[in-house]
């Protein structure tokens, strides 16, 4: 079998060995459809992988970072990098997993990261996740996301889950309802912890305050009730807001874009 790999030249982001050995062993791709929360636990594996839910959000932990995901993030995992995998709600996980050697070129790949996914990134994984697909399809359709995903801008809007217990656990209280209302000194006196420690927890952890978090949260959350065809008003109060005009305003500060208009990039 020949030897395939990607590896830098002058010049060029990918270079492109002969690839006639390979087989569907060397990058497979696999649809898992779940329905309802599913926990992978802390694991780790040879191959890199590549995680993309094209419907509904997930969790995972990896180098140092606990990322909440939607279907915009795509996460690239190194081989034998340890990661904690939860599948949030019910959707599709698109996954796949390349052979070590088998890797875009350059240093960023050697850590975990979160990737833009685009249009065409987005149907390449549909396609190899198809087994009926010929080699010679597979071995173009691998090639071109590669030559995508060296070019694909890193995300830095992700929703980093705190690590510090106390605001782990307003977090995922927040995640589990986003309606809820409780301010963060009605936190710190549920959980038996000063406002203080609470706010300087989600600063430290996530880059940003608890208002700012929950925000965002709410937002995410709404993705995913705009991708099931529920309407504004309904979403609304679902995600906190007494009023549709607040969630809409909301929803423009964090996105650039009102819901109707993001609609049609959630439902491709």
């Amino acid at each position: 079998m020949s030897t395939i790999g990607y590896s830098t030249r002058p010049k060029s982001l990918l270079a492109l060995p002969d690839s006639r050995g390979r087989t569907f062993k060397d990058f497979q791709v696999y649809t898992n459809v779940v329905d309802g929360v599913t926990a992978y636990g802390a694991h780790r594996h040879p191959e890199h992988q590549i995680a993309w839910m094209s419907e509904g959000t997930m969790q995972i932990a990896a180098g140092g970072n606990v990322w909440h995901l939607h279907s915009e993030h795509l996460v690239w995992l190194p081989g034998t990098v340890l990661h904690d995998m939860t599948l949030l709600t019910e959707g599709c996980m698109i996954a796949a997993y390349a052979r070590p050697d088998l890797r875009p070129a350059g240093p960023r790949w050697t850590q975990p990261l979160v990737l833009e996914v685009d249009a065409l990134s987005a149907q390449l994984l549909r396609h190899l996740a198809d087994r009926t697909i010929d080699d010679a399809r597979r071995l173009m359709s691998q090639e071109l996301l590669y030559d995508i995903l060296a070019a694909a801008p890193e995300r830095h809007d992700v929703l980093a889950v705190p690590r510090n217990a106390a605001a782990s656990s307003v977090s995922a209280r927040i995640l589990a309802d986003p309606a809820d209302s409780r301010t963060l000194g009605e936190w710190a006196g549920e959980l038996g912890v000063s406002s203080k420690t609470l706010m300087r927890a989600f600063v430290a952890d996530t880059g940003i305050t608890f208002g700012q978090w929950r925000t965002r949260a709410r937002m995410y959350a709404s993705l995913e009730m705009l991708a099931r065809g529920e309407g504004v008003n309904d979403v609304a109060p679902q995600v906190g807001y007494r009023t549709s005009s607040g969630f809409i305003a909301a929803f423009r500060e964090t996105f650039g874009t009102t819901p109707a208009r993001y609609g049609g990039k959630l439902m491709r």
